[in-house]
């Protein structure tokens, strides 16, 4: 369904969790661990990581029982603190949505959208490029919220 990026405010480091839907019913799970890398190589390989990822979403379906937990206990708070973060998802129709979140608490769940009018939408096939421009975008509006 999604990736959650968290994006470290004063550390070059990013956090990757990925988001899958369970075979039975539309809800999605996320599955861990975390995918951590430096700003740096997140910024060279992760337009291509993304597409991966949303390749993979196609084929793989995850029930509950067989996610893995993304966190272990008292975790959250290292791997959210001082963080900006970006969902991106994509749609039935192939184009990929940026879409700011606010950490309120320390948990997945409770991740909020800022509103629809701060997604951005592009092709899946679009260029890196507008990939990281798109990206940039809603980040700025993610650490400003």
């Amino acid at each position: 369904m999604s990736l959650t990026i968290f994006i470290h405010r004063k550390l070059p480091e990013i956090g990757i969790v990925r988001w899958f839907r369970d075979p039975k019913v539309n809800i999605a799970y996320a599955s861990g661990p975390v995918t951590s890398m430096s700003l740096e190589e997140f910024r060279s390989a992760g337009h291509d990581w993304v597409r991966r990822h949303f390749e993979e979403y196609l084929k793989i379906r995850l029930p509950e029982e067989k996610a893995e937990k993304v966190f272990q206990l008292g975790e959250a708070k290292k791997h959210m603190k001082d963080q900006s973060a970006v969902e991106i998802s994509r749609d039935p129709d192939g184009n990929l949505i940026f879409s700011p979140r606010v950490i309120r608490r320390y948990n997945l769940a409770d991740l909020e959208g800022i509103g629809k009018e701060t997604r951005r939408i592009i092709p899946e096939s679009s260029t890196p490029e507008v990939f990281w421009k798109t990206f940039d975008e809603v980040l700025a509006i993610a650490a400003e919220a």
